[in-house]
């Protein structure tokens, strides 16, 4: 640090000093009962202002030190323990504040490198799921045979894919999307339109027990919410079983359940977490426990409630919650 800096941020230290200096002459020179002379008065003033000066360069050099030493620190964003130890209580603070900024600092890297990694393995184990189906679509394709089986497979890249694009634009879902009063029974039942040849394969029975409720959401998000609940249920249960929706307008949720494998108590709580597929999960090879971790990421996005209760043997229920209108998005 330059001098004429150092001078520049003490100025008011400065005239401080003077102003008391000037004070002190003036005061000794007026008063009739202070017997100085003024070769004594001059010695007075300086003597202070040697002293002064002695202490403001000494201060100057401490600082300037300090300085060079705080400049010398690695430049690698993380709290130093080789930072020199504070001297005052001014600097205590100075440096407590810098840690908690370091630690911050710390933790969103950390942050981000997880999301980075889970980013990279979800796209890896994304890339091997979907040669399966991408392979199959080649060979039926070259066999030259109109086979319903071709659109199955064409079904589940859609679905890979419709998972991928989720994903990469969840931390800027509020970007995309559009609000408004969405029938629920007709995005039911356009749902399992769409899946209906699943049921028909699989020899599901899909019933509705409909009530009349029109709830504040995206379309486009609460279609993925619900069709990854449903993707579940048809994957897990047998044929000739029953998935239910049930519409509840006083309570306004809409409850899907099925008659499947059920979930194992000590995977349920960890159903939401991404890349989770428990027991279930390491059975069925095109599972790559996404889907309900997307479906309930985009639900809290939306402002909606998705939770799941689950017997072994005896099915899964899955509830979406709908608030009221004034709470219809957390962002």
């Amino acid at each position: 640090m330059k001098f004429s800096h150092f001078l520049s941020d003490q100025k008011w230290f400065l005239l401080t000093f003077l102003i008391v200096l000037l004070f002190m002459v003036i005061l000794i020179s007026v008063d009739p009962n202070l017997h100085i002379s003024t070769g004594s008065l001059v010695y007075l003033v300086l003597l202070s202002i040697i002293v002064f000066s002695v202490f403001f360069i000494g201060s100057y050099l401490y600082k300037n030190y300090q300085l060079v030493k705080w400049k010398q620190l690695p430049s690698n964003g993380y709290f130093s323990d080789s930072i020199p130890l504070p001297v005052t209580h001014e600097q205590e603070i100075y440096i407590e504040t810098m840690k908690r900024l370091s630690e911050k600092y710390v933790m969103s890297n950390h942050l981000r490198d997880e999301e980075k990694k889970e980013q990279l393995e979800f796209m890896t184990q994304w890339f091997h799921e979907i040669k399966t189906p991408i392979a199959v679509s080649r060979l039926l394709l070259e066999t030259e045979v109109d086979s319903p089986s071709l659109q199955d497979e064409i079904d589940k890249i859609e679905a890979f894919v419709e998972q991928a694009l989720y994903f990469s634009r969840l931390n800027d879902f509020n970007k995309d999307y559009i609000i408004e009063e969405i029938h629920l029974e007709k995005c039911i039942k356009n749902i399992i339109k769409a899946e209906s040849k699943s049921f028909i394969s699989k020899k599901i029975k899909v019933s509705i027990e409909t009530s009349q409720l029109t709830v504040i959401s995206d379309l486009k998000g609460l279609n993925f919410i619900i069709r990854q609940i449903l993707l579940n249920s048809l994957k897990y249960s047998d044929e000739y079983s029953e998935i239910t929706f049930t519409i509840n307008p006083e309570k306004r949720t809409l409850t899907i359940i099925d008659q499947g494998i059920g979930i194992p108590p000590e995977d349920l709580p960890r159903v939401f977490e991404k890349g989770f597929t428990g027991k279930n999960g390491r059975t069925n090879q095109h599972s790559t426990g996404m889907g309900l971790y997307l479906a309930k990421k985009t639900a809290e996005k939306l402002g909606h409630d998705l939770s799941i209760t689950s017997t072994v043997g005896a099915g899964t229920q899955a509830i979406l919650y709908f608030p009221q209108r004034y709470n219809i998005y957390k962002g």
